[in-house]
């Protein structure tokens, strides 16, 4: 009977969606809901400076720059000065396939325009010389295209809008999705404010693009990158929220860049063909990440992702051969006396 069970329990599950929140400053809150780890890149160098929490007693430090009087929390990504730099948070999470949603709300408080370099999103990394605890905080083995000489034209780097983006060492490949407002704005040439790269590091300090060529730049250059439709600049204090899916059972990822104070949007859907193989169940890192210049900072974010479950028709079997068991054992019990 134990093995019938299996059989229809196995049989009947089902997947649903299960959201954790990562982080929520929304409204005052100051909500870290899982542990993570942050690293900062300084030109091409390591740096401990940013990422940095300002609390409601020294957020008023962060809004000023932009003239706002506030004290919402903040977790400002990177540093708001001219220079090339970059900052990120890690945290870990258990896939046991189907779509998985990553979903951020951020702002920033000043910067040169147009405005520059965004957001990232890392999906699917594997470290093995590094991990999501208290002491890997600023350590995290990485590369980054200010280190790498990639911020001018080197064959076979990514986008030539992109900023001092990092690339942490994963024994497998990952997937980046960055959200540049630079493209249509200060450099053209493309179709929308999105690259995607397919990202090989499993030594920390030799990473690798694909595809590459680019489908979108061609020679020279790697990954999809300005790809989509619509364009839009924020404004200082602006809330920008941001959602990318990957769905394994197409290999497609899917994403959208709305400012939420005025109503415009970027969007992209990109299939990866056989650039990048649907990740097996297991544990991964995630990540978010933000680029250069304008002091970009985290209000919210939170990952969705599919869980299995039992069908009442599977469940009500249970329940049904569990009181059978019972009741056999019952009856034998009877018997022997």
């Amino acid at each position: 009977m134990l093995v019938i069970v299996g059989a229809v329990t196995k049989a009947q599950t089902s997947q649903t969606n299960a959201q954790v929140v990562i982080l929520n400053l929304l409204n005052g809150q100051q909500y870290f809901g899982v542990p993570h780890v942050y690293q900062g890149d300084n030109d091409g160098s390591p740096t401990n400076s940013w990422p940095v929490y300002y609390g409601p007693n020294n957020a008023s430090q962060y809004w000023s720059l932009a003239g706002i009087s506030s004290n919402q929390p903040v977790l400002k990504l990177v540093r708001h000065t001219l220079g090339w730099a970059s900052g990120a948070m890690f945290w870990s999470k258990t896939y046991s396939g189907g779509p998985v949603k990553i979903t951020i709300i951020g702002t920033f408080s000043n910067g040169p325009s147009p405005v520059a370099d965004g957001y990232e999103i890392y999906l699917f990394l594997t470290p093995t010389t590094w991990g999501v605890s208290p002491n890997y905080n600023y350590t995290i083995p990485y590369a980054s295209t200010a280190g790498e000489g990639w911020l001018t034209y080197v064959p076979s780097h990514p986008s030539y809008v992109e900023g001092d983006v990092m690339m942490p060492q994963s024994s497998t490949p990952y997937i980046m999705v960055q959200w540049d407002p630079w493209w249509q704005f200060g450099s053209s040439g493309a179709t929308g404010q999105w690259n995607v790269w397919i990202v090989s590091n499993p030594s920390g300090n030799n990473p690798s693009v694909t595809p590459s060529p680019s489908p979108s730049l061609g020679s020279g250059y790697a990954g999809w990158d300005g790809i989509g439709t619509g364009a839009f600049q924020p404004n200082p204090g602006d809330r920008i929220n941001i959602a990318v899916t990957y769905n394994p059972s197409t290999n497609t990822l899917t994403g959208i860049a709305m400012d939420l104070n005025t109503g415009q949007s970027a969007n992209f859907t990109l299939n990866l063909g056989n650039y990048y193989k649907p990740p097996s169940s297991g544990n991964y890192v995630f990540g978010v990440g933000a680029v250069t210049r304008s002091g970009w900072a985290l209000l919210y974010v939170a990952m969705t992702t599919s869980i299995a479950l039992l069908t009442w028709v599977a469940a009500a079997v249970v329940v049904i051969v569990v009181v059978v068991l019972i009741v056999a054992l019952l009856m034998s019990r009877r018997g022997s006396r």
